[in-house]
């Protein structure tokens, strides 16, 4: 979608598990550095939406979409700011591995 030197948008299906089964949601990742003189800066956003198989998934169990996204916005929330740093680190790492 987009891939610059500070800045990645991509975006991907990415398999649900639940106590009812599995399905797909899709999902946007927007990363980005700021880098100054003396540090960097990492954001990592995520935006999430549903596919049909989500929709149709969730409708034969009679949940609505807003039931869903209000149950699994704290998960998401959780594992995003679990994830960021280690992304960071990784791409610390691979930087200070260039110099």
């Amino acid at each position: 979608m987009l891939a610059k030197k500070t800045a990645i948008i991509t975006g991907t299906h990415s398999d649900v598990f639940t106590p009812t089964g599995r399905t797909k949601i899709g999902v946007i990742w927007d990363l980005s550095v700021k880098i100054d003189d003396k540090a960097c800066e990492f954001t990592n956003t995520v935006h999430s939406s549903a596919t049909p198989e989500l929709v149709d998934f969730l409708g034969k169990q009679g949940i609505p979409w807003e039931v869903f996204q209000a149950v699994r916005k704290p998960i998401s929330e959780a594992h995003n700011r679990q994830q960021t740093p280690l992304f960071a680190k990784s791409i610390e790492r691979h930087a200070l591995r260039r110099e």
